[in-house]
């Protein structure tokens, strides 16, 4: 009779309580090996992030300009900004995002003369809702930037809002201005 018991013990444990075992084991394993990997991947994620930063800096840049002629911007205070850079010909572009629809970022590339004049301008609205609001990603909305130099933008002034897309529109004028203002009140002067 005991040894029945005692078979019935080990039955219920091999059924119930190892399976539960082997799982946590595996579980434990799968959360090491992935945390081995993040810390492995981490900088190159980082490298390939700021290396595509970069370029993007390099496609609203003037002509000829190369990464090796960039000088970041250290210390950018303005909300929305996230880098900005200078060219020893003194060209300057900021990075800003705002957010869209969905709550989604726009991100904006705005390059400025040595006037203060928008010269270049690239609009990611890859995040927007295809077809309506990643509008503002085309030529036909973000040209209506180029030479302004009249301070904030918004719907009409220079450039219309694009019809169903009020939110997306709004996000890439939002993240304008904070180019603009990062311009004017932390770059313009202090190069």
């Amino acid at each position: 009779m005991a040894e029945n018991q005692n078979t019935e013990k080990q039955s219920a444990f091999k059924e119930l309580v190892l399976p539960v075992i082997v799982l946590v084991v595996i579980c434990l394993v799968c959360s090491a090996l992935l945390a081995v990997l993040n810390d492995v991947t981490a900088p190159i994620i980082a490298a390939n992030n700021h290396a595509e930063t970069l370029a993007a800096y390099v496609s609203v840049l003037p002509e000829g300009t190369v990464t090796d002629d960039m000088t970041e911007v250290e210390g950018l205070t303005t909300d929305g900004v996230e880098g900005a850079v200078t060219t020893s010909a003194g060209a300057v572009a900021v990075k800003a995002a705002a957010s869209g629809y969905s709550g989604k970022a726009v991100t904006v590339y705005v390059a400025f003369d040595t006037e203060g004049a928008i010269s270049a301008i690239s609009i990611d609205g890859s995040t927007q809702t295809t077809g309506i609001g990643s509008k503002v990603s085309g030529d036909s909305f973000a040209s209506g930037f180029i030479g302004w130099n009249g301070g904030e933008v918004a719907s009409g002034s220079p450039v219309d809002s694009i019809a169903g897309a009020t939110y997306s529109s709004n996000g890439a004028f939002n993240a304008i201005n904070a180019a603009i203002d990062c311009y004017n009140n932390e770059i313009k002067g202090v190069q």
